[in-house]
């Protein structure tokens, strides 16, 4: 899991939280963010083939699980606005709303394709696996 940690700028009339794409060293070609789920709402369910993508939670709480399909799944819970985790190609994540009004903002690497969406989590494990076949030979 790799989670960084936003430029923070302290003011007393408000603060400010900086994102520059060389923290995490790919240029931000999309943003967008998710609002209006319902607690205890879950989205994502999917996995990307190529695509980048950095979650920001700047309003509320949502749980992150992160599964690589090979057996290992971690779980961030964003409710820091200055907390910005990295989630990369072939990893599987769901996103969970812990609190009403939570926002989600990400910021990827791509416009969108729906040919890099892997959508069902059968198809994931099967594309884990020949490319972990790949790298063996």
């Amino acid at each position: 899991m790799d989670i960084k940690k936003l430029q923070k700028i302290h003011h007393p009339s408000g603060d400010i939280f900086v994102f520059e794409s060389e923290v995490f060293n790919f240029p931000v070609r999309r943003v967008y963010f998710i609002k209006n789920v319902p607690v205890g709402g879950v989205r994502g369910h999917h996995a990307h083939k190529t695509l980048k993508q950095i979650l920001i939670c700047p309003h509320g709480a949502v749980e992150i699980t992160l599964d690589n399909g090979k057996g290992l799944q971690e779980k961030v819970i964003l409710d820091n606005p200055d907390d910005a985790l990295y989630v990369g190609p072939y990893v599987w994540h769901t996103m969970k709303w812990m609190e009403k009004d939570s926002v989600l903002l990400v910021l990827a690497s791509d416009s969108f394709n729906e040919s890099d969406y892997i959508r069902q989590y059968s198809d994931f494990l099967k594309e884990i696996n020949r490319l972990s076949k790949h790298d063996q030979s």
